[in-house]
């Protein structure tokens, strides 16, 4: 396993690196780009700028207080960072809290290969991905989860809940184990 400081390695050259302070910029602009619904709002550009900030905050501190043991991370392909994501590794099962790509990158398979790595390692110790993906956005998040495996398990607009299962956990269970 990599050092706090380091990278993580995954699948399609891809790796993780812990959130630096130098990353607030990039990470705001990410959320900007990973939410376009807020532009809708008809103000000037001030306003809108204030409210993306605002809307930051509040979801770093949601985060804080739904997932305190989250792990964030900044996701790197050929050292240059092209997302984030922020990961919950509880005992029950992996919670995926935030996945996003920037638009330039978007297509490239970058988010197929970072779930798929993580699916490879939860795989190893038998637990189940959940996450919530929006019902609107700048990618169709749904599609990609079902691509991958995942299966919707709960509709509560704007998101949908989903979940992947192990095929060791799902072997084990059809066997009654």
């Amino acid at each position: 396993m990599a050092s706090q400081t380091g990278s993580i390695p995954l699948f399609g050259g891809l790796g993780l690196r812990p959130i630096r302070p130098s990353d607030q910029d990039f990470l705001l602009q990410l959320f900007i780009e990973s939410r376009p619904w807020l532009s809708w709002a008809d103000t000037d550009r001030d306003v809108l700028q204030a409210l993306y900030e605002q809307q930051f905050r509040t979801m770093r501190a949601g985060l804080e207080s739904v997932y305190p043991e989250h792990m964030d991370f900044i996701v790197e392909r050929t050292g240059q960072a092209v997302g984030r994501l922020v990961v919950d590794l509880g005992y029950a099962d992996w919670r995926i809290s935030e996945l996003a790509i920037v638009a330039a990158a978007r297509g490239k398979g970058i988010g197929t290969d970072l779930v798929r790595s993580l699916q490879a390692a939860a795989e190893s110790v038998r637990l189940p991905i959940t996450l919530s993906t929006p019902m609107v956005g700048a990618t169709d998040g749904r599609s990609l989860y079902e691509r991958l495996g995942f299966q919707v398990t709960a509709v509560r607009p704007p998101h949908y809940d989903m979940a992947w299962i192990p095929v060791s956990r799902r072997v084990a269970q059809a066997a009654g184990a």
